[in-house]
């Protein structure tokens, strides 16, 4: 006998046996696969948690039964329709560690240990954001009407509410106040899953995390059985996908808007939609809390309607750029995403985007006048106006939009929070500060002063550099500008000096994920960016897809588990039709994982389960695709199509990576300027860079590697890894 079919009677023998002694009332009880289902790292929140058992051949379910820290407890054990394993629902947990054991026979037979955490948060995110204000009774729910009312703490919990909506057959969502009164213009939809049914959508909505959540799928109340954790309505697919909306500010307040749920696309084909407050770029910009929040509406979910599949993340612009955080620092909450209009972080973003209206003071002050084709060299943008805006500019211009200097400036507060909450420097000094970094206090720290670190610096940056060297500006402008440009204080006040960044909140941010490298989950994830070309006129520019890639490149050494396609059109969002073969891929490819039973490490079934057909590449106007690998500086259909362009810290000499916040510095060398830098100008460029120019050949200041995935903040730039 071969010693592989000795293998083979071995694990039949011992199949038996296991069998046998779970028959036997009297033996050692069989093993049971215990776990924590509805978030990982077998995290709970409000003192529930979803715990599947896993029964061995022979095992019965009417044996097994659970306790909760030596307590014995009550608990519906049952299979359901995502699989043969049992469900149940434990309540009351500690805060803190808990162990639930899975008892066969009254016997210890499998256990699982769940960290329990308020319902309202933190869990990893740090010392919740103080003031806080409550938006509960102002924040109109969509659709139908109404808010969650008076909230009932300082926490902004608010009773929860189940609401149910219905697509018309004039295409638009509507009220349903009475669901089983089924109106007669209600229209039906066929899901992935070929069941067609009647277009009635269950919305879930209540606070979790401080959040205002809404979780909505399909569910006819009139043919389903009340949704619970066993069955599944015939209209959900068994999968979700998350939302996440655009925008970046400071928080101080619960928010106006989540990332959508009533989303036609996807309800139609029988995702379950979810989203929240703190999901929206321009309610929160703290991506960590956004991540928690993620992890708490799932969880909230996942114990009412079951375990998921898995889960897509979805959104555009700031809520691109929070899908690209969290899969890269807390891997697990999102299977795959579909980032579209993104860049590769929001701290990157914030240097060339505050330069906007550095440059323009200095433009507007200027004595040798730039033509607006020179402040187009200087800003490296396709159209000057993607800074300024004007009457005849299509997009959301930086300056227009408030977001350059916005968010450094403690004033750009939301309108949620009152004007006797904000900082003032002389009357209110103790205020709310409203910029990016007083939002990300945990993990920069505070100054001396107690204000929050910043993570953004312009000290040795030549603006212009490169307009000068291609003969766009003159010697004399290209020194006068950098003479006069100045900087920003702390309280974004223009000064005549640079703005200053602190090395030590830059390698903070480096080091704990908020500022993208590419690695974490986002190595293994399957990802597929959707961006549509808008570089002539809004600011939501194809370079950034490239600078992602470059990073993901330089930390993994590929990127197969990433798709680019480049879209026409004159908004930053993707046709429908676009959006659907991003999302039907992405299907396709998380389904093949899913069943993907072979040998090798997760990151090998993403790259073997890709789509055959999934390609990077580009579509014309006419819809035709051609497939070609996305690169700067390669003359092909796409890029003669879609030429990308840059920013202004591109062109005083960045790296196309585009991750270094502060760079290290070098002498002035008049080597490297073009022979019409006379000795009297150089003698000025000298004066105006004391301590030097930018090196960009050398890694940034405080540039170091990601130290790890699922860190929990502690406040004050302290931070650990997750148990």
């Amino acid at each position: 006998m071969t010693s592989r079919h000795i293998q083979r009677f071995t694990f039949a023998t011992a199949v038996i046996a296991s069998a046998t002694l779970a028959a036997c009332d009297n033996g050692p009880p069989p093993a049971l696969d215990v776990s924590s289902v509805a978030a990982p790292k077998n995290i709970a929140t409000g003192g529930d948690a979803l715990i599947k058992v896993v029964l061995p051949e022979g095992a019965k379910a009417s044996k097994v039964s659970l306790s909760v820290n030596g307590a014995a407890v009550k608990t519906d054990l049952r299979a359901g329709a995502a699989g043969p394993a049992l469900l149940g629902k434990v309540s009351g947990l500690n805060d803190g560690a808990n162990k639930i054991v899975a008892l066969y026979n009254g016997k210890e037979a499998g256990s699982v240990t769940v960290e329990n955490y308020a319902a309202a948060g933190p869990i990893f995110s740090g010392p919740h954001q103080t003031p806080f204000f409550c938006t509960t009774e102002t924040y109109e729910l969509p659709v139908t009407g109404g808010t969650l009312g008076k909230a009932t703490d300082a926490d902004c919990n608010a009773p929860s509410r189940v609401d149910y909506v219905y697509k018309s057959t004039d295409g638009k969502f509507k009220p349903l106040p009475d669901p089983k009164t089924v109106p007669a213009d209600v229209a039906s939809t066929t899901t992935i899953d070929k069941k067609t049914v009647k277009y009635i959508v269950r919305v879930q909505r209540g606070v979790a995390d401080r959040a205002i959540y809404q979780i909505a799928m399909l569910h006819d109340p009139n043919s389903d059985k009340p949704v619970d954790i066993w069955t599944r309505p015939a209209g959900w697919n068994g999968r979700l996908v998350y939302t996440y909306g655009g925008g970046y500010g400071a928080a101080f307040n619960q928010g106006s808007s989540d990332g959508g749920v009533f989303n036609d696309i996807l309800l139609s084909h029988g995702y379950a939609v979810a989203s929240s407050t703190l999901n929206v770029g321009r309610n929160n910009g703290n991506d960590i809390i956004s991540a928690e929040t993620t992890l708490a509406v799932k969880e909230k979910f996942i114990e009412t309607a079951g375990p998921v599949a898995y889960t897509i993340g979805w959104g555009a612009s700031g809520g691109a750029m929070q899908q690209h955080h969290i899969t890269q620092n807390y891997p697990g909450l999102l299977d795959g995403i579909l980032p579209s209009a993104a860049s590769p972080d929001a701290t990157t973003r914030i240097g060339f985007v505050t330069d906007c209206s550095l440059l323009n003071r200095y433009f507007e002050g200027a004595s040798d006048k730039f033509t607006d084709e020179q402040k187009t060299a200087v800003a490296g943008f396709a159209n000057w106006k993607a800074c300024t805006g004007a009457p005849d500019f299509k997009g959301s211009a930086w300056i227009k939009s408030g977001f350059s200097p916005g968010w450094v400036d403690p004033g750009f507060c939301d309108k949620a929070v009152p004007e006797s909450a904000r900082y003032n420097s002389v009357s209110n000094p103790k205020g709310a500060r409203c910029t990016t970094y007083e939002d990300m206090v945990n993990v920069v720290g505070r100054d001396a002063d107690g204000k929050a670190r910043r993570g953004i610096d312009s000290v040795g940056i030549q603006y212009g550099l490169g307009a000068y060297k291609d003969g766009k500006i003159t010697a004399a402008q290209f020194v006068d500008l950098n003479e006069k440009v100045g900087g920003y204080d702390i309280d974004a006040n223009w000064q005549a000096g640079r703005t200053q960044g602190s090395a030590e909140a830059l390698r903070l941010m480096y080091e704990t994920g908020r500022i993208n490298q590419g690695g974490g989950g986002l190595a293994y994830t399957p990802t597929i960016d959707l961006r549509t070309y808008t570089d002539p006129w809004d600011f939501h520019d194809r370079v950034r897809s490239l600078e992602t890639k470059i990073r993901m490149l330089a930390t993994n050494g590929d990127v197969k588990n990433r798709v680019w396609l480049l879209f026409p059109g004159n908004s930053p969002l993707p046709p429908d039709k676009y959006h659907e073969i991003g999302l039907a891929k992405m299907e396709e490819w998380l389904s093949k994982i899913s069943t993907d039973t072979a040998a090798g490490i997760y990151r090998d079934k993403v790259i073997r389960n890709k789509p055959a057909d999934l390609k990077e590449g580009c579509f014309d106007e006419e819809g035709t695709f051609t497939e070609e690998e996305m690169a700067f500086g390669v003359a092909n259909k796409c890029n003669a199509m879609f030429p990308p362009h840059g920013d202004a810290r591109m062109v005083a000499g960045g790296t196309p990576a585009n991750d270094i916040m502060k760079c290290e510095l070098k002498a002035v060398d008049a080597a490297d300027y073009p022979s019409s830098m006379s000795a009297a100008l150089l003698g000025r460029l000298k004066k105006a860079f004391p301590d030097g120019v930018c090196d960009w050949s050398k890694p940034g200041v405080g540039q170091v590697k990601q130290v790890g995935v699922w860190l929990k903040y502690s406040g004050d730039g302290k931070y650990a890894p997750m148990p």
